[in-house]
């Protein structure tokens, strides 16, 4: 009886040790078999561009504020808001109260030929020489003011091409040429102040809110990729048998959205681009092909 019993307990104990080896050899084939999915796309050769858009303002060519020469009291306005009008023209008439002049008329002229953007003071006012009167603006040239990062600013060159939008004729796109950088960065804001003229400015008017893009930088037929793909310097490539690779890689131009390549990658070769932050290096892969 004692020899049964010893024999049906050697049998269960051989029976339990097969039925572990059996499990943990399913878990591991079944942990092998799992691959991990991800997003992939075959490295080509593209145009990388990098851009920099920024806010401004439309400005006139010139603004002057008028000043009259002497005090006294307005007695004629001979012009209106909008109004063109020639350098010398007369813009207001005034009767001179300084003493020894009592009662002598005098005019304010027009220092430059432009449009008459704002009249200051009405009939009958008492002006002074250190007061404005009238303001003129010159728009036969429109220009753009902004201001630009300072990291960015060694980008910005005189004559460089900008593109200007404006919400208010939003059908148009004009063009222009840097004519003015600032020499300092603001220290408040880190910005450098840049102007640029615009050619064939016709319905811009001063004060309008403009949207200014800059080319800085453009590689043309270099092997690139999204820049979603690169993770400190390196990406993920995978290999024929479907095993992701890390490998690290030599950066150019960084563009608006792809990533020149310097070294590191070859044409064709699948890049990781989503899924990637799972990924180590050796590990069994499913690539998805991203569609375009």
């Amino acid at each position: 009886m004692k020899k049964i019993l010893i024999g049906i307990i050697i049998i269960l104990v051989i029976g339990v040790i097969l039925r572990l080896t059996l499990v943990k050899k399913q878990t591991r084939t079944g942990v092998e078999k799992v691959a991990l999915a991800v997003e992939v796309l075959p490295v080509a050769r593209v145009d990388v561009t990098k851009t920099c858009a920024l806010m401004g303002t439309i400005i006139a060519d010139k603004t002057v504020q008028v000043f009259p020469e002497t005090m006294g009291r307005i007695t004629k306005i001979l012009v209106k808001e909008g109004s063109y009008v020639n350098k010398g023209d007369k813009l207001l008439g005034l009767r001179n109260e300084t003493i020894g002049f009592e009662f002598e008329e005098a005019y304010v002229t027009a220092p430059i030929s432009g449009t008459i953007a704002k009249i200051l003071v009405d009939i009958g006012a008492t002006v002074a020489p250190q007061v404005p009167v009238v303001m003129i603006v010159d728009i036969s040239r429109i220009k753009v003011s902004f201001n630009a990062p300072e990291m960015d600013a060694q980008c910005f060159k005189l004559n460089s091409p900008v593109t200007i939008t404006v919400d208010a004729i939003p059908d148009r796109k004009f063009t222009g040429y840097i004519t003015e950088i600032s020499p300092v960065i603001d220290p408040l804001t880190k910005t450098v102040g840049v102007k640029a003229m615009i050619t064939g400015g016709a319905g811009l008017k001063p004060g309008m809110t403009a949207r200014v893009s800059l080319n800085l930088g453009e590689r043309k037929n270099v092997i690139a990729i999204p820049q979603d793909a690169i993770v400190d310097n390196s990406v993920f490539v995978v290999k024929k048998d479907s095993i992701a690779e890390q490998r690290p890689v030599k950066i150019g131009l960084i563009g608006d959205e792809m990533v020149e390549i310097l070294e590191g990658l070859n044409e064709n070769e699948l890049v990781v681009v989503l899924g990637q932050q799972r990924l180590a290096g050796g590990e069994k892969v499913n690539p998805i092909v991203r569609q375009k």
